[in-house]
């Protein structure tokens, strides 16, 4: 018996923003918030997928709960490490 594949958190994130018309792009108060953050002497850089969390939780599409979430979960997938498969080679 096969397993069903599971969806990652990566493609649920842009499924959802597809749905709703949310894209990744920074608005002002993001900026803000990045240009404040390297002011103060730290660096926070969001790739595609979490400024897309960022962008759905902003325009009421998840509560904090659900977005925080799947925003663990991403993490744990991206920081997990790759397994190659190997392949069968035939004489």
């Amino acid at each position: 018996m096969t397993k069903p594949a599971t969806t990652s958190a990566a493609s649920e994130v842009r499924k959802l923003a597809r749905a709703h018309k949310v894209t990744a792009k920074r608005d002002g108060i993001s900026w803000m918030a990045s240009t404040i953050t390297r002011l103060s002497g730290d660096t926070v850089v969001l790739d595609s997928i979490e400024q897309l969390l960022v962008n759905l939780k902003r325009k009421g599409v998840m509560s904090t709960s659900e977005i925080l979430a799947l925003q663990v979960r991403y993490l744990q997938e991206k920081s997990a490490p790759k397994t190659t498969a190997k392949k069968k080679l035939r004489a």
